[in-house]
């Protein structure tokens, strides 16, 4: 498979793969799983992280499947800022085990996307699908994990008047309609909003109605962002 370069435009780098794991076994199976899904797609391989630097450059809108574990990586952060590098690319988190520090960190992210290697093959060619969409996909596994560990936290974290806010904000609601809805002065609504933001760890709508999602507080139908 070659490894040389070669300039594309987003369009055409959106059927891009950057395989980056240094397991041979992962490799085989992960090429012909991506050449079946995309048979009109190229692929890349990066052993380490001086390729997968060397290649993005070239793909700035690639799919990249990482396994994060194996691969020579500070840490997070530095991935965070490789990725932030190149906005265009879209990530697919491969492994055998995620922490569930990686996985608070990653689920917010709309570019990133999670399949553990132990899934069926059925997902980890819908996370294919979904990445050439330019959508994120997180295996079933990792979904009835996160939700698990988010409503936790949640039930922990907010009040029952806190979870019913963070409902409408995430509706898109602003906090003078839920001021008016409940009745109260905006300044409380503003001051509850700002709380659960606090508890929640997030900084803004967006992050919020993602944990939402996440948490189960809301349902698909109720998304708005």
């Amino acid at each position: 498979m070659p490894l040389e370069t070669k300039h594309l435009s987003v369009e055409e780098v959106q059927n891009v793969l950057i395989l980056a794991d240094n397991q041979p076994i992962t490799r085989l199976g992960v090429i012909a799983l991506w050449n079946r899904t995309v048979p009109e797609g190229d692929l890349f391989i990066a052993k380490d992280k001086t390729e997968l630097i060397r290649l993005l450059p070239h793909h700035p809108a690639a799919i990249v499947m990482i396994d994060y574990a194996l691969f020579d990586l500070s840490g997070l952060d530095h991935l965070f800022i490789i990725s932030m590098r190149f906005p265009h690319t879209r990530w697919i988190f491969f492994s055998d085990d995620l922490s569930e520090i990686f996985l608070r960190r990653i689920v917010l992210e709309s570019r990133f996307s999670v399949v553990m290697k132990d899934a069926p093959i059925e997902e980890i060619v819908e996370a294919f699908r979904q990445a050439v969409l330019r959508r994120p996909y997180v295996c079933e596994r990792i979904q009835t994990l996160v939700k698990s560990r988010f409503k936790r936290d949640d039930d922990e974290r907010l009040t029952a008047t806190e979870r019913e806010i963070l409902k409408s904000i995430a509706q898109g609601k602003t906090s003078q309609m839920i001021a008016d809805e409940r009745r109260l002065s905006i300044h409380t609504i503003s001051t509850h909003r700002k709380n659960i933001f606090r508890k929640i760890g997030v900084n803004n709508v967006l992050e919020a109605t993602r944990y939402a999602a996440r948490a189960g507080v809301i349902g698909p139908d109720d998304y708005y962002i």
